[in-house]
């Protein structure tokens, strides 16, 4: 599914008692005709998620606690290669920027692109899309899903006379339906996000420490 072939292998040589699993190794080079890095943003972009936020973490965490739903809480551990490409395709020279939220979540995602780029970043709330099973095991846990992990997501940054159509090509792909637009680079604030959350603005604050040991 991800085209990709393993070939080749590698021995670690661990202390007794030190491994109670599996060690991987994988090493790989990537080939492009064009790099898209995760900074270039400029005041006026637009920023856009391409699913849901916060899936990973929360149901690892849900698990981790044993909580009873009713509704069954999945990672959304995906290969998006095929979807970041629809993407490229459409976008062309006005996708500007490109990050993985994984580890921090979108927020540790937006606040390395707003530092690399010199922007600050409004993010609308009410955009953000999140499935309510996520919502309702953040707030029992006191997690913010837009600091947990996502693994089958991309944050783009957007020239905005491509925007519309980029969004479009993401929601025409399986793993892209619940995509949004939920900011915009500003000149204020450089560095900094700004939630603004329909009722009043605060600053989206980083993550501090990690939700997960390093398990992916």
């Amino acid at each position: 599914e991800a085209g990709t072939t393993i070939v080749t292998g590698d021995t670690k040589v661990m202390g007794h008692g030190e491994l109670d699993g599996l060690v991987l190794n994988t090493t790989g080079v990537a080939l492009t005709s064009r790099l898209v890095s995760d900074c270039g943003l400029r005041p006026g972009d637009q920023i856009l998620v391409t699913g849901t936020m916060g899936d990973h973490g929360l149901a690892i965490m849900a698990t981790r606690n044993e909580l009873a739903l009713e509704t069954t809480l999945e990672s959304d551990v995906a290969p998006i290669h095929t979807l970041v490409r629809r993407a490229l395709d459409v976008g062309g020279a006005g996708v500007i920027a490109l990050k993985d939220p994984t580890r921090g979540g979108l927020s540790s995602a937006l606040h390395e692109m707003a530092e690399k780029s010199g922007v600050g970043i409004i993010v609308d709330e009410t955009a953000v899309p999140l499935r309510d099973e996520v919502r309702a095991v953040g707030e029992l846990l006191g997690i913010d899903p837009l600091v947990s992990a996502n693994e089958g997501k991309a944050v783009f940054g957007l020239r905005p006379e491509v925007a519309e159509g980029v969004l479009d090509a993401v929601r025409s792909h399986p793993l892209g339906r619940k995509a949004a637009i939920v900011g915009e680079c500003v000149a204020d604030r450089p560095g900094f996000v700004i939630l603004d959350t329909g009722f009043g603005s605060r600053l989206l604050a980083e993550p501090e420490g990690e939700l997960l040991p390093r398990i992916c």
